[in-house]
């Protein structure tokens, strides 16, 4: 038989682990079988199989999978030249869009995750790895605003960092599960405005770039956050 291609390899994965994903948010990964993959995926149960061998095998990958792109587009973001109040307001562009209305699959998916954690010790470990990643890349980011006198020297960064991975996958849960009451395009400022206000220093900001003010002498200053 002629040798697949490694993009027709690559295109084929894609292809069952888009299916997977649609199977696990629409029915969770408990009541999903490898069978209604297959009939969601239109390949073979030998076409599955030889990728994956099995439900749990499936599940690991996608959630490796979003977690290697997330970090990548977000370290990508961060270490271009550039105020860190524009690339912090695009990364906050980026979450909200994960919350629209097309892309709640993959935050259901994400509550499987957090969910099923509890219940296998690879898919907790998994998990643990995905947290500690986006824990590492939190705190560099909060440090390397803090050397730059975007957040007030007086917080704690490792706290902080938890706390906005803890006040991310909160809004991903209740948005996930249809218990958010407040619109994202309400929701996006409120979260600037309580991050900015908790965290960046008088001078500067970085979530938005403070306001111009006039002084009473005429001149110009930065308004606080």
């Amino acid at each position: 038989m002629p040798k697949i291609s490694a993009a027709h390899e690559q295109q084929r994965r894609a292809q069952i682990l888009q299916a997977a994903m649609a199977c696990f948010a629409r029915q969770g990964y408990r009541a999903t079988s490898m069978d209604d993959v297959v009939r969601e995926s239109g390949l073979s149960v030998g076409a599955i199989y030889s990728y994956f061998a099995s439900k749990e095998e499936l599940f690991l990958a996608i959630c490796d999978e979003r977690n290697d792109q997330t970090l990548a587009y977000l370290n990508d973001l961060f270490r271009r030249p550039g105020p860190m109040a524009d690339k912090t307001r695009t990364a906050v562009d980026y979450f909200f869009t994960l919350l629209s209305d097309e892309l709640l699959t993959l935050a259901r998916v994400n509550v499987e995750f957090m969910t099923e954690a509890g219940k296998s010790e690879p898919i907790r470990a998994r998990q643990e790895r995905r947290c500690e990643s986006v824990r590492q890349f939190m705190r560099w980011l909060l440090s390397e605003a803090q050397q730059e006198g975007e957040i007030r020297a007086d917080v704690d960064i490792a706290a902080a960092a938890e706390l906005m991975m803890m006040l991310n996958e909160g809004i991903l849960l209740l948005s996930s599960v249809g218990l958010r009451k407040v619109s994202l395009d309400a929701l996006k400022p409120a979260y600037v405005s309580l991050l900015n206000a908790g965290l960046s220093s008088p001078s500067s900001a970085m979530f938005t770039s403070p306001p111009v003010l006039a002084t009473p002498n005429g001149f110009h200053s930065k308004g606080g956050a």
